[in-house]
């Protein structure tokens, strides 16, 4: 396992990746005694204050227990819940609101709750005095209606909630988690879950919960650009899958999700024997109007560029390319090719080359900026990079800061915005150090050598940490 934690020297340890959670083993950007003294005493401080407060809800929660100084009491179903008021109005903006307002309820001492059951109550209440949840199959659609109702944006609840439920996201329940999310307001869940549809859309659309759709639910999906489907057959089949599982009620709705349906990128096969022959189509003169249109694009390539709108645009998906660079070619001789392949339209378009023939190069990516890093360029291993920025119409590759080492086969990953190498070979031996790559500063700052020497090996970062995997090892 490679260490991850960059420093000016390389006589402190660490174990964890700049820029984690961790409060113990901060990244410190100047390594002066200034600077370790501030750092050491902010983290003492955030501790100290972290500790306070968990030891500060925790009496809080046994007083309540206790039915010490609580002030008013919830009453749900028949059950009775005391608690103070304070930490009620801290936790939840519903109460804080009941509490401090205008409310009839502010001078009540027994409120009575609706919408939820006792238990869910009990739930919601343990996590307001800190003790934890354990969110499962069986409560969370119970737990998240409740914590929404309640606004209980001072706990963990909903997010815990959210979590839970984007883990078990499948192609059976997306759909369902979606719309749960929708309604309840959990904006995060419910982007999260728009993402899992569109890109599992070709099993989503064969799932119960599709066919159950109302029809402006399917028209919202299938206009969107974001889809990922390999071809635009599989939109065509799930409108008429789910105009066909009612075909009496839904068939009115025909017309109006065929014209989201970008009919000129179906096959001309597709379109001359399933298309053509299917009778609802047959039977209504706007959508062989539609048909009429998608033959027409293939049949006249000339008359494309005046056939303009959102039909006659593919689906852009996640925009998503794989990306080669360098690599040799005849006589093992290193050179500066770059393509790119398109997936949706199984494509191979050469992008700018290179500034430097490169083989045994590595590559890493951020954002919409690719970073090619070391390599060998046939007389000796480099330590340049250069970056080609995507987002750019013609942009071409810019050299940025050089690797403090030369570098062949060296590993490479990126984690929260930095860039990440290990190991490698220098021409005379494979390397243990590790650099690491701050695009907002272009500087590289070494940081803690590996155990052994790698060349050729994977680099990948897990959590705060990273791990660099196999291949060729010094065992000097």
């Amino acid at each position: 396992m490679a260490s991850s934690t960059i420093n000016n020297t390389n006589n402190t340890p660490k174990s964890k990746v700049p820029g984690s959670i961790s409060q113990n083993d901060r990244f410190l950007e100047y390594d002066s005694k200034t600077s370790n003294l501030v750092d050491g005493a902010s983290t003492a401080n955030t501790t100290h204050d972290l500790v306070h407060s968990q030891q500060l809800i925790a009496r809080m929660n046994k007083l309540r227990k206790a039915e010490h100084l609580c002030d008013v009491t919830l009453k749900v179903e028949q059950t009775l819940f005391p608690a103070h008021r304070l930490v009620l109005a801290a936790a939840s903006d519903y109460f804080a609101a009941m509490f401090t307002g205008e409310m009839v309820e502010r001078h009540m001492n027994v409120i009575e709750l609706k919408g939820f059951s006792a238990s869910v109550m009990e739930i919601l209440l343990n996590s307001i005095y800190g003790e934890p949840v354990i969110v499962t199959n069986d409560n969370v659609q119970d737990i998240l209606p409740a914590a929404s109702l309640l606004q209980l944006n001072g706990t963990d609840i909903q997010r815990q909630c959210a979590l839970f439920l984007a883990s078990h996201l499948e192609p059976a329940n997306c759909l369902g988690i979606y719309c749960f999310a929708d309604l309840h307001n959990c904006s995060q869940l419910k982007q999260t879950a728009l993402s899992f549809i569109w890109t599992h859309f070709a099993a989503v659309v064969h799932s119960e919960e599709f066919l159950t759709l109302k029809a402006n639910e399917v028209e919202d999906l299938i206009q969107s650009d974001e889809i990922e489907v390999p071809n635009e057959e599989i939109i065509y089949n799930c409108v008429m899958a789910w105009i066909k599982h009612d075909q009496t009620f839904r068939q009115q709705y025909l017309l109006t999700l065929l014209q989201h349906v970008r009919l000129p990128f179906l096959s001309a096969r597709f379109i001359t024997d399933i298309c053509d022959n299917e009778l609802l189509i047959r039977s209504s003169h706007k959508c062989r109007d539609l048909l009429d249109e998608a033959k027409r694009y293939h049949l006249r390539p000339d008359c494309r560029k005046l056939l303009t709108g959102t039909r006659f645009t593919s689906r852009r998906g996640k925009d998503e390319h794989l990306i080669v660079a360098g690599g040799f070619g005849a006589h093992q001789r290193p050179v500066d090719i770059v393509e790119r392949w398109n997936p949706r339209t199984n494509e191979w378009t050469a992008l700018q080359p290179l500034t430097k023939r490169r083989r045994y190069a590595a590559a890493a990516a951020i954002g919409k900026r690719l970073y090619v890093v070391g390599g060998y360029d046939g007389r000796q291993r480099m330590n340049s990079v250069e970056c080609l920025d995507l987002s750019q119409e013609n942009t071409t590759w810019q050299p940025v800061a050089s690797l403090t080492y030369r570098r062949a086969l060296p590993g490479v990953c990126v984690h929260q915005n930095l860039i990440y190498v290990c190991g490698g070979f220098d021409g005379s031996s494979r390397l243990a150090s590790t650099e690491c790559y701050d695009e907002k500063t272009d500087v590289w700052t070494i940081g803690e050598d590996m155990h052994v020497g790698r060349e050729g090996a994977g680099l990948v970062s897990i959590g705060d940490h990273l791990y660099c995997i196999g291949k060729c090892i010094s065992m000097q």
